[in-house]
């Protein structure tokens, strides 16, 4: 069953607003859209991963949960992202993903990747397997915390079929994700003892999602120094669309497009805060008229906070879904 779907994280949200409002000509445009990339390609490969979850068939009762994200109390801004956690009465896996293309090598005693592409490059990354290690010694603790003992399993999955690995990996817990099936079937083989009634089981599950407390990422650099209001999607995001007659039209395309209001108030929200006054909706979409800008956004019908001079209107965050 799943419990917990995988969503759009804080962080990719904040760079693609940082691609739609940071200017071409700002010296980390090109470091953040490449950050950009890299997290895209990364989601890619947890949606590959996903789909072959959906294919497996288990008679046993299971919970799924995907991108988990858990704070240690002890140890002050420590977390453990987990990109999917299995739990079963059986046993519990975690289950890292990497989207990683070229020939993959594993230094055991560096605990270094290094991955050799196409053209001859040659990149060291974070070790995987120690990352989803450090997972599963956390989660082995918070079990016996609770009074319950179960096995704590752990794999790192390869949601690409070009990663290459070399015979470095034949002792290692990574696989490509075609074999993902039959490793959980081994993994009920193994583990053939109940260690969870299905009440602990759902309790447990329910619990670690309470726990789930998801990093929200922040701007590294000045909010003045990216561009204000709605912004054209026609003219990649170059040309403001100014508000006449009741419509966005844009100032270079004369493009009309009234949804680049609302994606202008998602990155208002990302960029300063849950909440807009009229004199900050005026100022971001530089808009004159207060009573304008009063029917807009009683025509959002957005929550509101105070009263007169002193209402604020609350942002969602499900703004654009």
């Amino acid at each position: 069953m799943l419990l917990k779907k995988r969503e759009v994280s804080s962080k990719q949200r904040v760079l693609e607003m940082l691609g739609r409002r940071l200017p071409k000509s700002h010296a980390k445009y090109n470091y953040f859209q490449k950050m950009l990339g890299r997290t895209r390609a990364g989601i890619v490969g947890e949606q590959r991963v996903d789909r072959e979850w959906r294919e497996i068939y288990l008679e046993h009762a299971y919970y799924l949960l995907h991108d988990v994200e858990l704070k240690v109390e002890s140890a002050a801004g420590s977390t453990h992202q987990m990109d999917t956690l299995f739990m079963s009465q059986h046993f519990v896996l975690i289950v890292e993903i990497k989207n990683i293309v070229g020939h993959v090598e594993y230094m055991e005693d560096n605990h270094q990747f290094i991955r050799i592409t196409s053209d001859g490059k040659v990149d060291g990354f974070r070790n995987p397997i120690d990352q989803v290690k450090r997972h599963a010694r956390f989660l082995r603790r918070l079990f016996q915390m609770s009074g319950h003992n179960i096995p704590i399993e752990y794999i790192v999955v390869s949601a690409n079929p070009n990663m290459i690995m070399t015979s470095s990996f034949l002792s290692q817990p990574i696989i490509h994700v075609s074999g993902l099936a039959e490793r959980i079937n081994q993994l009920f083989k193994r583990h053939q003892q109940v260690c969870l009634s299905e009440k602990v089981l759902r309790d447990i599950s329910a619990h670690i999602l309470k726990m789930h407390t998801p990093t929200h990422w922040t701007l590294d650099i000045m909010v003045d120094e990216l561009k204000t209001g709605a912004l054209c999607s026609q003219c990649h995001f170059d040309h403001v669309l100014r508000y006449t007659h009741g419509k966005w039209r844009c100032s270079n395309c004369q493009s009309i497009d009234n949804q680049s209001m609302l994606i202008a108030l998602h990155d208002f929200r990302l960029m300063l805060g849950n909440n807009i006054t009229n004199a900050q909706f005026r100022n971001f979409f530089d808009i004159d008229s207060e009573k304008a800008v009063y029917y807009l956004l009683k025509k959002l019908k957005f929550e509101e906070i105070g009263k007169n001079k002193n209402r604020k209107y609350v942002i969602p965050t499900d703004l654009l879904k």
